[in-house]
């Protein structure tokens, strides 16, 4: 009886640690996003994040903070790509984002240069 209880603990021991194990373990297949700069007009600053695995890079994500408070509004809905140039990055052709600023739904369309740089 005490062996049957020691080996069930044990195997229950292995079974969490493995399990612990295999859930910390980051992913390495899985591509990550980059920020990769930023754009700023008159009342938003956008921040963009690509995922620089694929070619063209595909804009992952982009965040939109409004100038003067710095709040980052809802985001619905972007689209676009980057091209790599030396050393910043650029838009392909354009890129559009949608996002309210309060109850009101903006669109803009975004191009030219991406200021700043990669941070990992």
């Amino acid at each position: 009886m005490i062996k049957r209880t020691l080996y069930l603990f044990l195997t229950v021991v292995f079974f969490m640690t493995s399990l612990g194990t295999i859930i910390a373990s980051p992913n390495k297949d899985k591509a990550g996003f980059t920020e990769i700069g930023h754009q700023t007009d008159g009342n938003y600053y956008y921040t963009f994040y690509a995922d620089l695995s694929k070619d063209p890079n595909a804009i992952a994500y982009i965040q939109v903070q409004r100038n003067s408070t710095g709040e980052i509004l809802k985001l619905d809905n972007f689209r676009g790509n980057v091209l790599f140039g030396q050393p910043l990055f650029s838009i392909k052709d354009k890129a559009t984002v949608s996002f309210y600023d309060g109850a009101k739904l903006i669109s803009k369309d975004l191009t030219g240069v991406i200021e700043g740089g990669v941070k990992p």
